[in-house]
């Protein structure tokens, strides 16, 4: 997948072969990292308002029943896929005020990591073993 985000870059810069320059051009890279979060994460991350709004949610909805203390605790995992694919669920319902697509994604933002890409990684993608240039 690198190699293909190499190749789409401009030619003058592969043509450089510097593989700095071409890891500085390079979108950072998104990893998800364990990241747990509890009630004042969501009241920082949102605001009082929606956050108030989607905890009401959490709290009085039966599915959510064992949510609640670990939202308590500040150990809800916000990378798990489930609790990823519920804040979709409850932005698409529109059931929490204020409540979307994009207060979802800022909540499973907090277990992006987002680093630049490694020029070193750049340079074992960019050359073979046998010392040909692959882009």
């Amino acid at each position: 997948m690198l190699l293909d985000d190499i190749r789409v870059l401009p030619a003058e810069l592969l043509a450089t072969r510097d593989t700095t320059q071409i890891a500085a051009a390079l979108p950072p890279v998104v990893r998800m990292v364990p990241t747990e979060i509890g009630n004042g994460t969501v009241l920082e991350t949102l605001g009082l308002a929606v956050g108030n709004a989607l905890l009401d949610v959490l709290y009085n909805a039966p599915d959510f029943r064992y949510v609640k203390p670990l939202l308590e605790q500040g150990r809800l995992r916000i990378d798990a896929p489930s609790a990823r694919a519920a804040l979709d669920g409850i932005a698409a319902a529109g059931i929490a005020a204020g409540f979307g697509a994009a207060q979802a994604e800022a909540l499973k933002a907090l277990a992006d990591a987002v680093t630049p890409a490694d020029e070193m990684t750049v340079r074992r993608v960019c050359w073979s073993d046998t010392g040909e240039w692959l882009p």
